[in-house]
């Protein structure tokens, strides 16, 4: 139709964003002087506790049969036999990750904008959207590398502590880069001058390469993501080699881990205005997290299950009420979080096109035209509808119960499989205190408005 042709000329006039100039303007978003995350200590604890939880916990899943191991120096033994790289192992990640920045630079796309940034004299960073182009070519790449015989997919499940040593070794090194970075090209930003700290929260916001690929975004959506279902589906891959099956549990995960990964593909155009591209920097704690925590640590129920549990599955009953409670909480997750981010895209004069852009899959009630918004004399506004109008962070909500099903699938409950759960908790309900702790201070009265309409943060009517 004219309207449709109309649309997918306007997509085309967008995957070229217009050039203007840059205007640092640091004063305007200074350091509060607070030191989060427990400060010196806490952010010295975390980069240990990083670096070492996910080598332990896939060693206990690898040799010591899911089972706890006490440290010792057969650990280290181990290590250094098994998760050393190998040149075939650090060229395939280094490939892979060209890959998909090549990807990134040269897909069409439509063109959205962040939020303004107050350090960048309230500039909109543009945002090419060709996520979702790219993740299809992928799986169809991978899919073909496999069905050839040219890499198997079990290979990525055969060395995972290889690979996961390449990803620590890129997790660290681009830390360290785009830290040195800030500094010389002059954009630092809220530093406290404590360099271990300032290291670990970032020096920089947004450092971007050619081809309009930010470097934060690219890591968080694409590089974690793609790289956790790839490595689920590696294990998936490993277990039919072996066995000659999939239990129902395995296609569980690997189904969970699909829907999730396709939805922050799917859903790109609404990243650009969410907390972590529009306010926290891109240090070491968002860096080795993207490259190595989410994709190896995250995916651990599928080496589980194809390690530990390969066997069992629960009684068709169960594993239905499963699926069924992972597509209720996923609706939530998808449609609460399109709500509110499209919500402030159309804020923030979005076209229309974009924000009612048409990837798959779209969900009923995932934007509302006309919202309930709650608004400040100063001229903020608050959303208060859908979702919203029950719970603060309902969509964390949904988010814990799908981290949930991940380890149930595992059929044990036990540390590892339930851990991703326990760990995930802890970082949303940090996460809330600290968002809801800036949103205080921003707001202020409009603020104690909305929490007294909207009491309840996680659970209706309870919580």
């Amino acid at each position: 139709s004219t309207k449709k042709m109309g649309e997918i000329h306007r997509d085309q006039q967008a995957t070229v964003a217009p050039k203007e100039p840059v205007i640092l303007t640091p004063e305007k978003d200074q350091w509060d002087g607070n030191f989060e995350f427990g400060g010196t200590a806490g952010v010295i604890g975390l980069l240990v506790f990083s670096h070492v939880i996910t080598y332990y916990l896939w060693l206990c899943i690898e040799f010591f049969g899911g089972d706890l191991a006490i440290p010792s120096l057969q650990l280290w033994s181990l290590l250094l036999k098994h998760a050393s790289p190998t040149w075939f192992t650090f060229l395939s990640f280094t490939g892979f990750l060209l890959f998909e920045l090549f990807l990134a630079a040269v897909l069409p796309g439509p063109v959205t904008y962040g939020l303004p940034l107050p350090s960048e004299n309230g500039r909109k960073i543009p945002y090419r959207c060709n996520a979702i182009t790219a993740w299809y070519i992928i799986l169809i790449t991978f899919a073909a590398l496999h069905i050839s015989g040219v890499f198997p997919l079990w290979t990525l499940r055969q060395n995972f502590g290889r690979y996961m040593t390449c990803a620590v070794i890129y997790g660290d090194a681009v830390a360290v880069l785009v830290y040195l970075y800030g500094f010389a090209a002059g954009r630092t930003l809220r530093m406290s001058g404590n360099h271990l700290y300032d290291f670990f929260m970032g020096s920089c916001l947004n450092p971007r390469l050619p081809g309009m690929i930010d470097l934060k975004m690219f890591a968080e959506l694409r590089n974690s993501w793609v790289i956790l279902f790839l490595l689920s589906a590696s294990a998936a891959a490993e277990m039919w080699r072996v066995r000659g099956y999939l239990t129902p549990n395995m296609c569980f995960i690997l189904f969970a881990h699909l829907l999730y990964v396709n939805a922050c593909q799917k859903g790109e155009e609404c990243i650009p205005t969410t907390w972590d591209i529009y306010y926290e920097k891109f240090g070491w704690m968002l860096i080795f997290w993207n490259f190595e925590g989410v994709p190896f640590l995250y995916c651990f129920q599928s080496l589980y299950i194809q390690t530990i549990t390969p066997t069992f599955y629960y009684p068709p009953l169960v594993t239905v009420a499963m699926f069924f409670i992972l597509l209720g909480a996923y609706y939530i997750f998808d449609t609460a979080n399109s709500q509110k981010n499209r919500f402030r895209m159309k804020r923030q004069g979005v076209p229309e096109h974009i924000i009612k852009r048409k990837t798959f899959p779209q969900l009923p009630w995932g934007y509302i035209q006309n919202p309930r918004t709650i608004k400040g004399d100063d001229g903020k506004e608050l959303f208060v509808d859908g979702w919203y109008r029950y719970g603060r962070k309902i969509h964390y909500t949904a988010d814990m119960t799908m981290s949930f099903l991940w380890g149930f699938s595992c059929g044990r409950f036990a540390v590892i499989p339930f851990f991703y759960f326990i760990f995930f908790f802890s970082i949303l309900v940090h996460r809330a205190l600290r968002d809801e702790a800036k949103c205080r201070l921003k707001y202020r009265k409009l603020w104690v408005e909305y929490t007294a309409l909207v009491p309840h943060r996680f659970i209706p009517g309870v919580f």
